[in-house]
């Protein structure tokens, strides 16, 4: 302990190192402006109980001051953690996935980095996905791993509970309940929207869904099936088209859905608004209105490419912002770290639904 640790002899010796602070403040660098020992410094800022509340409020506001940062390696060896959680994609994203990929990139770095984590993207050329992370277990270079754009039967999610790796998923598998993960509840999705056009009195409805390897399009499907069942209509596999979310998909849909003829649906359940808008489109090509033509609801992950408010007409949508996600990453992914069980470390968010001009009742019901 110092010997006169006094709020105005700190202040003096913390406005000396500000006028000669060297480029990276060191432990010892804090501990001198304090007075304090490098001991009493490092189990401070290390949240040690041993210190009192008094003392960590100045050392820490000294290091605040100064900038200070652990140095990754000393921190390793002190606490065996880097600071560092990463993000590994075996292949870059697809160009229409580009603009969303980046802003959910973005919103998980300044996530960790509010919680003094460094972050690292790494993007592959479609090699093994799994020897990277497993190059990167055994290297010791990451605390954690945030996993995204699962598939069914995930062959990361075992190696990395083998590897009794930290990870959290953005989203999750069905009945999987041996990881932390944040999760939009998408059987509420599709039953929102069946309500809403079923509501109009639309009977015949299609989904255009995305892959089929992935969880959240399985949960879709089946929320469709049973909010259609629950209302008793009829469930037609042909009305339910797979493809990828871009808008030439949704393009493409609406065409082999128009070519049913009279058989084609009333409405029409979008996976997200890049289909919706290839919808929309291709409805105008054919000379269709929506919504006199065709009802259209679709969820809305808030991507920049897309305002569903500024199509013409304006959507009905059920909302979850994609960027809302990385903030619970974060959180949960720390505590995962820190030890906390899975089984409080599993949440699911309801989407918002929102009213539009996209939906009326048919013209032939």
């Amino acid at each position: 302990m110092a010997a006169d640790p006094t709020i105005e002899c700190v202040g003096r010796r913390l406005l000396a190192a500000c006028v000669a602070r060297p480029a990276m403040t060191t432990l010892r660098d804090v501990a001198r402006v304090t007075g304090y020992s490098m001991t009493t410094v490092s189990r401070a800022l290390r949240g040690f109980e041993d210190v009192a509340a008094g003392t960590r409020q100045r050392i820490e506001t000294v290091a605040r001051a100064l900038d200070y940062r652990p140095h990754q390696i000393a921190r390793k060896l002190v606490t065996g953690r880097s600071g560092m959680v990463g993000l590994i994609l075996d292949a870059p994203p697809k160009p229409f996935e580009a603009g969303h990929f980046l802003e959910f990139v973005t919103g998980l770095s300044m996530a960790f980095s509010a919680r003094d984590l460094d972050f690292v993207l790494h993007v592959g050329d479609e090699s093994n996905a799994l020897a990277t992370h497993e190059r990167l277990i055994n290297r010791g270079a990451l605390d954690g791993f945030v996993v995204t754009l699962p598939v069914i039967g995930d062959p990361r999610v075992d190696l990395l509970l083998k590897r009794n790796a930290a990870f959290v998923m953005h989203g999750h598998e069905f009945g999987d309940d041996r990881y932390a993960y944040f999760d939009t509840d998408n059987h509420a999705v599709s039953g929102k929207a069946v309500e809403v056009l079923a509501g109009a009195g639309h009977r015949r409805i299609a989904l255009i869904a995305g892959p089929p390897e992935w969880p959240s399009v399985g949960d879709r499907v089946r929320g469709f099936r049973q909010a259609m069942e629950a209302r008793g209509l009829p469930v037609d596999t042909g009305l339910i088209l797979h493809g990828d979310t871009s808008e030439a998909h949704g393009a493409a849909a609406l065409s082999a859905l128009l070519a049913l003829g009279t058989d084609r649906p009333s409405a029409l359940v979008c996976c997200n608004a890049l289909v919706a808008a290839g919808v929309c489109r291709a409805a105008r090509e054919a000379g269709l209105s929506i919504p006199k033509d065709l009802s259209v609801v679709a969820h809305d992950d808030v991507l920049p490419q897309v305002q569903t408010d500024a199509l013409d007409p304006p959507l009905t949508v059920t909302r979850l912002a994609l960027r809302d996600a990385c903030e619970p990453l974060a959180n949960l992914l720390l505590r995962r770290i820190a030890g906390e069980p899975v089984a409080d470390l599993q949440v699911t968010r309801e989407p918002e639904l929102i009213l539009r001009a996209s939906v009326t009742r048919p013209s032939n019901p």
